[in-house]
């Protein structure tokens, strides 16, 4: 047997121990990035955020309906000052090791809310120029709150390496991932041991370990929450000044004027006015249809991004069923509010109409319509409980039982003798007979 060159001997020792350590580190390269997490609460469940889309595009494109506006601002602006409440919450709250998957949740109705503000405020006199634009103010504050406390709270989540489930299998990708079978080196993550949180209590404890979500991370979320502060600022800074100038503009400029006087229009008469100089329509264009369609753009965006990472199966783990009292009562709450609405619209056409008959427009219309249901149904009613007929009949004789004709032959003379007919058309007494 020939004997081995030293060099060749080397050689293979140095390729086995490269080989060994490319494996080793992809060995530990293998495994996904996993948390220990509450799974997401009803209060933001598919129903929910779909009910708040409608109110949001309600809000901005019917603006002029005073009916079906009056039904949804309401609505519209109490669900993101209520998540962005809960985001200052779960921030003040926030918990080592654990993470609470309503971040996704109440970031996603703030920002699609702080987002369409600009757009209804700035664009719409009907907001502007009513008495709740100061309401408008504040609501933009306690969202500009709620963004930072969760752009903080994003920030702080840290994600753990999981290799092996409990078996030893290896983990490989987000869908092979085995919920409930992976402690992924965790200490404790249960409802037993923990971790513990002040707003999960009762039923809402069940904690879990569950991957990472991939389609929007903690680190793109913190980003966009951070970036989502800029027009919130941006409306703030802009209402303010238009709210101290008609400020001024009530008070001062009118005492302003008073002192001044008008404004003189005398020219000099040999002095033709100057022509107005020709404008471009580019920055009209650019003002007028610019800010919308970037806005629009941008919550098209987020709501795309954050209804794909909601919909994603680590996100949607132990969420409850759309079937559930707790997903469609607010969508049904809201169509009763709605209807409600309507119909104090309706009442008040029917009274414009009962006052001046003959009015033009759908809700007069409705309002006719509605008075013949009105009048079908009266008559249904009084034909019957109308009692007329058999009070002045059978009612007005003397009471018998089924076959007392037959048993008792003085019948006749017992009638004419105590019958209430008979005796009031004859004017005796009720004892006359006796």
């Amino acid at each position: 047997m020939p004997a081995v060159s030293p060099v060749s001997a080397l050689n293979f020792l140095t390729a086995r121990a490269n080989d060994a350590a490319s494996n080793a580190s992809s060995t530990s390269a293998q495994g996904i990035q996993v948390v220990c997490a509450w799974p997401v609460s009803s209060q933001y469940g598919p129903s929910s955020r779909v009910l708040y889309y409608i109110l949001i595009c309600t809000c901005v494109f019917a603006r002029k309906a005073d009916w079906l506006r009056n039904a949804c601002v309401g609505l519209a602006l109490l669900l993101p000052v209520t998540a962005a409440l809960h985001g200052i919450v779960l921030s003040a709250v926030h918990t080592d090791g654990a993470v609470d998957m309503d971040v996704y949740g109440a970031f996603q109705l703030c920002a699609i809310g702080v987002l369409a503000a600009p757009v209804a405020v700035r664009h719409s006199t009907t907001y502007f120029n009513d008495p709740g634009r100061n309401l408008i103010f504040v609501w933009t504050v306690v969202l500009l709150s709620g963004l930072i406390s969760l752009a903080v709270e994003f920030y702080r989540i840290n994600t753990t390496l999981c290799q092996n489930d409990n078996f030893g299998n290896p983990i490989t990708s987000v869908r092979s991932f085995p919920y409930g079978n992976a402690n992924c080196t965790f200490p404790r993550c249960s409802t037993e041991e923990g971790p513990f949180s002040p707003v999960r209590g009762g039923a809402a404890n069940n904690i879990y370990i569950i991957p990472a979500p991939t389609r929007l991370t903690f680190r793109t979320a913190t980003l966009l929450a951070a970036a989502c502060c800029i027009p919130a600022i941006l409306l703030l800074v802009s209402m303010w000044f238009k709210i101290l100038e008609s400020i001024w503009n009530s008070n001062d400029g009118v005492l302003h004027r008073h002192q001044t006087g008008p404004p003189s229009t005398d020219s000099p008469p040999s002095s033709d006015p100057p022509p107005e100089p020709k404008r471009s329509p580019i920055p009209h264009l650019i003002r007028s249809y610019g800010e919308p369609t970037f806005f629009t753009l941008t919550i098209l965006t987020i709501l795309l991004l954050g209804e794909l990472n909601l919909f994603s199966p680590q996100v949607r783990y132990q969420q409850e069923p759309l079937g559930n009292i707790g997903q469609w009562s607010p969508l049904a709450g809201t169509i009763l509010g709605i209807i409600g609405s309507l119909y104090l619209l309706l009442t008040q056409a029917i009274t414009e109409e009962k006052h001046a008959p003959g009015g033009e427009g759908l809700g007069r219309r409705s309002a006719r319509g509605a008075m013949e249901v009105g009048e079908w149904f009266g008559n249904v009613a009084r034909k019957v409980f109308d009692d007329s007929e058999f009070r002045r009949g059978k009612a007005m004789g003397y009471p018998e039982v089924p076959g007392e004709r037959e048993r008792n032959p003085g019948l006749g003379d017992t009638i004419s003798i105590y019958s209430p007919s008979i005796r009031r058309g004859s004017g005796g007494s009720d004892d006359s007979g006796r």
